[in-house]
């Protein structure tokens, strides 16, 4: 590791170093082995945070800084004037890694890591460890290992790639302990799989927390925005992402049940219910028109007998 202090004190005040680098990195690959799709960025609405987001999902490759770019500009920034980026990757070529933190550093940006996401190798020490503001939420989890290239069926460790990873990181503030998380201990087909427990706490300087998660109901969206993503209809994403609708649809679940345990005519009863979520409910493509139809609904349940 001396190697890469040496690298890193050099570069600390000369960031363009690590870019007249990068050349050499070409078919340098930090990704956890296996098929997985090429990085895709789209955008997702948070509700509650009122913020369309960017999230990076799939294979880092070449062309994948353009991609980024593109995404960012319809994206909202935070409080802080930065552009939320969730993470779910499993790495990939580590010079295309960088040009998307040089057009992360045009853009400012929020790394964010939430829950039912991975984000490993290069995307862990390169892409989230260059965020402005850097998160790991809930069950989201960061994957460390050494660099390597592809030498036939086997492969070789890359010393100058774990030394270029190491100088960025140690100038976004990360501590030498994290960076040799990231470049020592586990080799190119191991993998240090850590949780926001191990990451913000015993490797010091790689989580830095901003205002999205000062306040309970702003945090707990910002860490289930990437399982809410995923939901197909606009309205299970308006309500898997709003606090208050979480609420409202609780309350429904609860006085539906009550009413269902001593209805005469439990049939009848589900299929009222089928009605008004397929008529009221999916009629709605908003916030105000979901928490009019759910209230409507809960005060007609409450008014009908158990015939």
């Amino acid at each position: 590791m001396r190697s890469a202090q040496h690298a890193t004190a050099r570069d600390a005040t000369a960031p363009r170093s690590i870019q007249r680098l990068l050349f050499l990195l070409c078919f340098t690959v930090l990704m956890f082995p296996g098929v997985t799709p090429a990085m895709d960025f789209k955008s997702y609405y948070q509700p509650q945070l009122k913020l369309k987001m960017v999230i990076g999902e799939g294979r880092i490759q070449e062309g994948d800084a353009e991609k980024f770019l593109a995404s960012a500009k319809m994206a909202d920034r935070d409080d802080e004037g930065l552009v939320v980026l969730l993470l779910n990757s499993p790495g990939g070529n580590v010079e295309a890694a960088f040009r998307i933190v040089d057009a992360m550093d045009q853009v400012r940006v929020y790394t964010a890591v939430p829950d039912d996401a991975r984000c490993a190798s290069a995307c862990a020490s390169i892409l989230f460890a260059s965020g402005e503001r850097r998160s790991v939420m809930g069950t989201g989890l960061l994957g460390f290992h050494s660099c390597y290239r592809r030498n036939g069926p086997a492969y070789a460790g890359d010393s100058l790639c774990n030394e270029v990873i190491a100088a960025n990181a140690m100038q976004r503030g990360v501590s030498h302990e994290g960076i040799n998380r990231f470049v020592k201990q586990y080799g190119a087909q191991d993998m240090a799989w850590v949780g926001r427990d191990v990451a913000c706490t015993s490797m010091r300087g790689l989580c830095k927390p901003g205002l999205l998660e000062s306040q309970p109901e702003s945090k707990t969206a910002l860490m289930q925005s990437f399982t809410c993503s995923k939901l197909i209809s606009v309205q299970a994403r308006l309500i898997c992402g709003d606090a208050e609708l979480g609420r409202v649809d609780r309350t429904l679940a609860e006085v539906f049940n009550q009413k269902l345990n001593v209805s005469d005519n439990k049939t009848r009863l589900r299929a009222d219910q089928r009605a008004w979520i397929r008529h009221s409910r999916n009629a709605c493509s908003d916030k105000t028109c979901l928490l009019r139809s759910y209230r409507f609904r809960i005060d007609q349940l409450k008014r009908t007998s158990s015939q």
